[in-house]
């Protein structure tokens, strides 16, 4: 039987996958169809003329996926650095209940849970590409994108975990210190 964690994850992880695939198909053909380039698609696959359009249509097409995933990865990264709710403003918390919108105020839980999602897509998109760019069927640069991409969210994501922590351990001191301050009324 699998874990409640695990089937969590697989659970946020449809999602993303199926607009990761999606935007790889579509913009296979958009870009194709822009470029002028004619292709096929047959049981073995999708067959272009030479690998010259092959380099092209596939390289912008993984920037489109990229594209998709700074867009999957950009909502989870505001989701955490503006409406987590243990650092959360008063002011932010009461505009969103007035709109309605107390649904984007989540917990460490379900940010956390998103981002690993979206961070596992970004480090299997970095480990494809490096392989494709190293067999000359992308872009260099396609490669150097998703890298920067990356790193730069592993990072907001590190300090964001490293401010809950301090904000965690505050927490703990405070409750600590709470049982010797005087309540109202022990001392009478």
């Amino acid at each position: 039987m699998l874990s409640k964690i695990l089937i969590r994850l697989i659970d946020k992880a449809i999602i993303p996958a199926t607009l990761l695939l999606a935007s790889r198909i579509i913009s296979i053909i958009l870009i194709s169809k822009y470029l002028g380039i004619d292709f096929k698609i047959t049981q073995d696959g999708l067959i272009l003329q030479n690998s010259y359009d092959y380099l092209k249509v596939n390289s912008y097409s993984i920037l489109f996926m990229v594209v998709v995933l700074v867009i999957g990865l950009g909502y989870v990264v505001v989701k955490a650095l503006l409406f987590h709710s243990s650092h959360i403003k008063p002011t932010t918390t009461a505009k969103l209940f007035s709109i309605k919108a107390q649904s984007l105020i989540q917990n460490s839980y379900e940010i956390y849970t998103q981002g690993s999602v979206w961070l596992s897509y970004s480090y299997l998109l970095l480990i494809l590409t490096a392989v494709m760019a190293m067999s000359n069927l992308v872009y260099p640069w396609v490669f150097y994108s998703i890298l920067g991409v990356s790193i730069l969210v592993t990072l907001i994501f590190i300090f964001d975990a490293e401010e809950e922590i301090k904000m965690k351990k505050n927490e703990e001191w405070l409750d600590n210190d709470q049982k010797y301050l005087e309540k109202p009324g022990e001392l009478e």
